[in-house]
């Protein structure tokens, strides 16, 4: 898709995500709150480096002498022959440079908080843009990595990396002339190390930057099988897999302690590198020793000077981890990279009104997957409030229809319509509000029954939901549950039955009003009696907004044929093909595959075996 298009497409109205921000593109918004994080970071190392200075001039009261960098003291306009404006001063730089410490890490933590939270709700918002077919390819735990810990990773980069890099910067360009200014020799001999430190910092980047791609791929699939352990407890249970599941988890577990490791060890390689500033100190002690004895400096400012060797120290040692975190958040962006990458392939058409019922296939060809074909050359029409009924045998195609009405496929133009509008030419608003979808896998949320129901119109009235609760039959059920319809119904409903959950799902989607209703097999955990129930009363139609009674355009897959007995047409699929159509009795008549399987569903029930 070119760029000029990626920019005017629209999912429910929403945009997917045009860009891919670098780390200047995320930070670029919060300037302002940069730069004052950085003024007061600047004021607290001015404070700090002003304590060697203020340590050297004690050390001068105390011997008598000058130290070579003048007095910060008679700087400040305070007595020179005495301790205490000496103590007086350190003290006051100690409780001022804590408190702009504080301020500046306000300021420039609360920046990568800032980063993370809308980079979080992009990548979110983007999400919600994409297709079912790439949630098909996308594994759930992989996908919350992403959206946590990768986005902490940025988090850091944009706090401690970017706080401690900065603070870096500035002492090194404070302190580094002044040292070099107190005797070049020693400085240069104190300093000798430095270098060696740069350049294993740069080697190590590089390798910190792979592993740690490793070590967030290895947490996303560790996440995926927590994820579908805890979501599948009761299937786990059910078939006693615990043992193989805890072997499965602790090969993931495994995997993710060994990049981990390699992560780690390439972390400490710097380590040793970094400590080698603790030799300049010593050197600078040992060539300040003689430079004292040689008379070209005095005690003072060789303990001034070892001083501010000693703050340089904690941002050589800091060196490896800022890269470490500097290199984990890259690696998080580019996996946040790849989500936004990713592009819808169902979007917004330009028809934005309401739906009237009217459904027609026309020659319907749709590939499931590439080379898979799930429907061939389908052409049926259905008016509005009549019922089509879908029969056939497993994998004929029969969801592959209900699937391509909705939306949850690509659709070649020109084969499917809604009111004779080509369907990729409705916006997906109007489309999915007036085309209710009721699957077979009912997902519930962790709520209570009645936000479950009006999950889809939250201002629907008491009146309205105690309504479908009888459309769908479930006011036995809503009875027996201990708060009715404040129930909590638990993660995916799992307090409910299968058939509970089914009925649920219907009503909620009833009670959305849609013109065209969609049953996928959604009653199959209910009883013949009430799934045919359910049909008929969703035939003889349900109040809509305007108090009138309307009834749906109604498509019903079922794998029993009760179901789609009274429907206006039934048509049988056989490979994605029309192998039958007609009336229930015509396709008796026939004596083909229809009436095959009507008989044994027949025999079925006369053995009391439910089909």
């Amino acid at each position: 898709m070119a760029q000029g298009e990626a920019s005017t497409i629209t999912v429910m109205g929403a945009r997917p995500a045009t860009r891919l921000p670098s780390i200047a593109a995320l930070f670029r918004p919060h300037l302002g709150q940069l730069a004052l994080g950085t003024v007061w970071l600047l004021v607290t190392n001015a404070l700090l480096l002003a304590v060697p200075r203020l340590v050297n001039d004690g050390i001068a009261v105390v011997e008598g002498t000058t130290g070579r960098g003048g007095s910060l003291v008679a700087l400040l306009g305070l007595p020179t022959d005495r301790l205490w404006p000496v103590v007086a001063a350190i003290g006051a730089c100690a409780l001022l440079g804590a408190a702009t410490r504080v301020a500046s890490r306000v300021e420039l933590f609360n920046v990568g908080r800032d980063v993370e939270r809308e980079l979080r709700a992009e990548a979110f918002a983007h999400l919600a843009t994409l297709s079912p077919s790439w949630y098909r390819e996308h594994n759930v735990g992989d996908l919350m990595s992403r959206l946590t810990s990768d986005m902490t990773n940025i988090r850091l980069l944009g706090g401690f990396a970017l706080l401690n890099a900065l603070n870096t910067a500035i002492v090194f360009a404070a302190t580094l002339p002044i040292v070099l200014a107190l005797d070049l020799r020693v400085a240069a001999l104190a300093l000798a190390p430095f270098p060696v430190v740069i350049l294993g910092a740069q080697l190590t980047a590089r390798m910190v930057f792979k592993r740690t791609r490793a070590v967030q791929s290895a947490l996303g699939a560790l996440t995926t099988r927590v994820q579908e352990n805890l979501a599948g407890q009761a299937v786990v249970r059910a078939f006693s897999r615990e043992a193989a599941e805890e072997a499965s988890f602790d090969v993931a577990n495994q995997e993710l302690r060994r990049h981990a490791r390699r992560l780690a060890l390439a972390r400490l390689a710097f380590a040793p590198v970094g400590g080698l500033g603790a030799l300049g100190i010593a050197l600078a002690l040992y060539a300040g020793g003689a430079a004292v004895l040689e008379g070209r400096l005095d005690v003072g400012d060789v303990v001034e000077l070892s001083a501010r060797l000693v703050q340089l120290g904690w941002p050589m040692m800091a060196l490896g981890l800022i890269i470490s975190v500097i290199q984990r958040g890259r690696a998080s962006l580019s996996r946040i990279h790849e989500l936004l990458r990713a592009r819808p392939d169902i979007v917004d058409g330009a028809l934005d009104r309401p739906v009237e019922g009217v459904v027609e296939a026309r020659g319907l060809t749709v590939e499931v997957a590439p080379g898979k074909v799930g429907l061939a050359g389908l052409t049926v029409k259905v008016e509005r409030g009549r019922v089509l009924g879908v029969v056939g045998k497993n994998g004929s195609g029969k969801s592959t229809l209900l699937r391509a009405l909705a939306r949850q496929l690509p659709c070649p133009r020109g084969q499917l319509l809604l009111d004779d509008v080509d369907v990729n030419d409705w916006h997906l608003r109007a489309l999915h509000a007036g085309v209710g979808v009721v699957p077979e896998d009912a997902f519930l949320f962790s709520d209570t029954l009645r936000d479950n129901l009006a999950f889809a119109r939250h201002d629907a009235t008491s009146a309205e939901i105690e309504a479908v609760v009888d459309l769908c039959d479930l006011r036995r059920d809503v009875t027996a549950l201990p708060e009715g319809l404040s129930t909590l119904v638990g993660e995916r409903g799992v307090t409910l039955s299968g058939g509970q959950r089914q009925r649920v799902a219907l009503a909620r989607a009833i009670l959305s009003r849609p013109a065209v209703l969609l049953l996928d097999d959604c009653l199959s955990a209910v009883d013949s009696e009430t799934e045919t129930n359910i049909v008929a009363a969703l035939r003889r139609g349900f109040v809509t907004a305007g108090g009138a009674t309307r009834a749906p355009t109604l498509l019903v897959v079922s794998h029993r044929l009760s179901a789609v007995r009274e429907a206006d047409e039934i048509v049988v699929l056989d490979a994605g093909r029309v192998v039958e159509r007609g009336t229930h009795g015509q396709l008796l008549a026939l004596g083909g595959q229809y009436a095959l399987l009507w008989g044994r569903e027949q025999r079925r029930r006369a053995l009391g075996a439910e089909p």
